[in-house]
């Protein structure tokens, strides 16, 4: 083994200058910027590493919020004296470039929950309705409604979790005219209505309309057999 390097700053011993020939290699291996012996030793860093970008309040709002995460996790890194806590610095800050790249959702968003619509489900209600001897704008309501109904089914469930008033507030009608669509609605056998205290709760069928893991469905089907079907009013409209 040569003998120990003769610092321009002080002499260090050997065991000095093993120590700092380490942490040269492991900054190089951890993607850090290249330190000389002298600056490990003197404890700074090396005089011509990247200088912080501009942190200006402009220059931030350009980025957006991840890049602006990003752009702080680099400065970070570049101050970091640990080399391993300056790699994981980093490391995050690359994840970060990636988020600050996705492209924004512009309006809708597709991701709200799965949903499955049986069309022949739909193909009996429409049948069911012109042929209930009600008017077309009643026909139109019910469909209406019935589609704000199944867009409000509950997770893995057969139940919509809005009251009738709930409905009528969002279709901009008065109670009188929900209720009456909502029975028109029943008596085709398109929903139920369960009474639980004093209100009651909306059902669908979940072969019809179903909101939730596939996988669950049949237990959810089950269920509303169980619970639901020997309750639904009897006439010639709701057989199936």
């Amino acid at each position: 083994m040569s003998a120990p390097e003769t610092s321009r700053l002080r002499r260090v011993s050997e065991a000095e200058h093993a120590l700092a020939t380490a942490q040269q290699a492991a900054e190089e291996r951890a993607g850090g910027p290249r330190r000389s012996i002298d600056a490990i030793l003197a404890g700074r860093r090396q005089a011509n590493v990247t200088a912080p970008a501009d942190l200006a309040g402009r220059q931030l709002r350009r980025r957006g919020r991840y890049g602006q995460a990003a752009l702080l996790a680099d400065q970070a890194a570049l101050e970091e004296r640990d080399a391993d806590r300056a790699n994981k610095a980093r490391l995050a800050s690359g994840m970060l470039k990636l988020l600050a790249e996705r492209r924004p959702q512009l309006e809708f968003n597709f991701f709200g929950g799965n949903v499955s619509v049986g069309h022949e489900y739909f193909d009996a209600i429409f049948a069911r309705l012109k042929t209930s001897g009600v008017s077309g704008v009643q026909q139109r309501t019910a469909l209406a409604t019935l589609g704000v109904i199944t867009r409000y089914l509950g997770w893995q469930t057969y139940e919509c979790t809005k009251t009738a008033a709930e409905l009528a507030d969002m279709l901009t009608m008065d109670a009188a005219h929900v209720t009456r669509t909502l029975q028109l609605l029943e008596r085709v056998g398109a929903i139920s209505r369960i009474k639980r205290g004093r209100t009651r709760v909306i059902a669908i069928t979940p072969e019809g309309v179903y909101r939730g893991d596939m996988n669950r469905h049949a237990e959810a089907v089950d269920r509303y057999k169980s619970e639901v079907v020997p309750l639904r009013p009897r006439s010639p409209e709701s057989t199936r």
